[in-house]
């Protein structure tokens, strides 16, 4: 993949308040199936100032096409069952959005 044709997927997730460990677990887990579909995690931030509660993922993907692709052999792993019960658990809200660098960005 060039730089010119790099695509990020930015998440938006609003967890339910105290259940930011049940989320962390699940997510240190899903991270790298979603890795081994050439996914690459950019950065976890949650807010020093801000929304309490707020976690935002940057990944870099191989393409907009293969986005659901990867999101399917999350669903299809063996411990899928159990990463879905940690998300309802914990997550009250969750956006996706597709976004590309700007000219001037100097994202890897």
């Amino acid at each position: 993949m060039t730089e010119d044709s790099a695509v990020y997927l930015h998440v938006k997730i609003q967890l339910v308040r105290g259940k930011q460990r049940v989320f962390a677990a699940a997510m240190a887990e899903m991270a790298p199936v979603l890795e081994g579909q050439g996914w690459r995690l950019i950065g976890a931030f949650t807010p020093g100032i801000g929304r309490l509660g707020a976690v935002y993922h940057l990944w870099r993907i191989p393409s907009a096409n293969g986005a659901l692709d990867a999101l399917t052999a999350v669903r299809n792993h063996p411990d899928a069952a159990r990463w879905h019960a940690a998300y309802a658990e914990s997550v009250a809200d969750e956006a996706l959005e597709l976004v590309r660098p700007m000219p001037y960005s100097r994202t890897p």
